[in-house]
C-alpha cells in the first residue's frame, strides 16, 4: 500500500505546486488532487491546464492518487431539484475526464445524501439512477466512480453500501472507504471485510466515540491492527490517504503514524 495526502486538509489558498512539495517533504507518494470553482484544476480545465497539473506531478515526482470536489454549489444527485442533479452529473463526469487525463484511477464521489425533503428510498432510487448512468463514461475512460461513506444518512451499514455497489453492476463503481466516519455506528475493519474488493481507495481518520471528536491516527477508537488485517484479505494494494486535519507538525506526525499502521 502506497501513503496518499489529501489537499482537503490544507487552506484553498495552496496551490497544487505547493501541496505536492507538502506531500512530497512529509514523507507521502501521493497527493488527492481537488477539484474546485476557480483553482488549477476546475470544472473550465482544458488539455494544456491537465498537461501542466502533469508537469508538476513529474517535477515532483508526486502523482495524483485520487480527486475530489470541493465546490461552493448544490451538486447533490439525489436533490429534489432536477437541475442540480444535472449538474451533479456534470461534475462527475468532469472529475472523470480529469482524472483520465491526469493518470488517476479513481474519483471520491459522494452519492448523495438524505434529509426530512428527500425520503430514503427516494435518494436511493436517484443515486442508483445517476450513478448508474455515470457507468458507462467510467467504463469509457478507464476510471472508477468510488462512492465514499459519509454521514449523510445514507447507505448506513455495508451490506447496503455491499448491495448498492452490486446492484448498478459495473466494474467501474466502487467503495471510497473513509474509516473514521462508521466508527459513531460501526467497526471499520467489519465494513472492509463486508466491502471486499469492491473498496477502490481509502481515506485514513480515527474518531473518538466518547467526547464525539476526531483525533490523531491510534489515538481513537479504531483498532488499526484489525483494520490492516481485513484491508490485506482483500486484497487491497492502492492508497491509503490522509484526511487528518491540522498544521505542518501535525501532518508530519500523521505520515511517521500511518508508517507504523502500514507495518501492522
Amino acid at each position: 500500500m502506497k501513503k496518499g495526502f489529501s489537499q482537503l486538509c490544507l487552506s484553498k489558498e495552496s496551490t497544487v505546486r505547493d501541496s505536492l512539495l507538502l506531500a512530497k517533504n512529509l514523507g507521502y507518494s501521493g497527493l488527492e488532487i481537488l477539484l474546485t470553482e476557480k483553482g488549477e484544476l476546475n470544472l473550465n480545465s482544458t488539455q494544456k491546464d491537465y498537461e501542466n497539473l502533469m508537469s508538476l506531478s513529474s517535477e515532483t515526482g508526486i502523482e495524483f492518487c485520487s480527486i475530489c470536489a470541493s465546490l461552493p454549489f448544490e451538486t447533490s444527485l439525489t436533490s429534489n431539484d432536477p437541475k442540480t442533479r444535472e449538474r451533479g452529473k456534470k461534475v462527475i463526469e468532469k472529475m472523470l475526464e480529469a482524472a483520465a487525463a491526469l493518470e488517476v484511477n479513481a474519483i471520491l464521489v459522494i452519492p448523495g445524501r438524505v434529509t426530512e425533503q428527500v425520503p430514503y428510498d427516494v435518494a436511493y432510487e436517484r443515486a442508483q439512477k445517476g450513478i448508474g448512468e455515470l457507468a458507462s463514461t467510467a467504463e469509457r475512460l478507464g476510471v472508477t466512480i468510488a462512492l465514499e461513506n459519509v454521514w449523510n444518512r445514507f447507505l448506513l451499514s455495508p451490506i447496503e453500501f455491499r448491495d448498492f455497489i452490486d446492484k448498478i453492476g459495473s466494474k467501474h463503481v466502487g467503495a471510497y472507504f473513509d474509516t473514521g466516519n462508521v466508527v459513531i455506528f460501526g467497526y471499520p475493519e467489519q465494513w472492509i471485510d463486508i466491502l471486499g474488493k469492491r473498496i477502490r481507495k481509502v481515506h485514513f481518520k480515527d474518531f473518538k466515540r466518547e467526547g464525539y471528536r476526531w483525533t490523531q491516527l491510534m489515538e481513537g477508537d479504531i483498532n488499526w491492527k484489525l483494520v490492516m488485517s481485513a484491508l490485506r484479505r482483500t486484497g487491497y494494494d492502492d492508497y491509503v490517504t490522509s484526511e487528518v486535519e491540522g498544521d505542518y507538525d501535525t501532518f508530519r506526525k500523521t505520515s511517521q503514524i500511518i508508517d507504523q499502521i502500514l507495518t501492522m
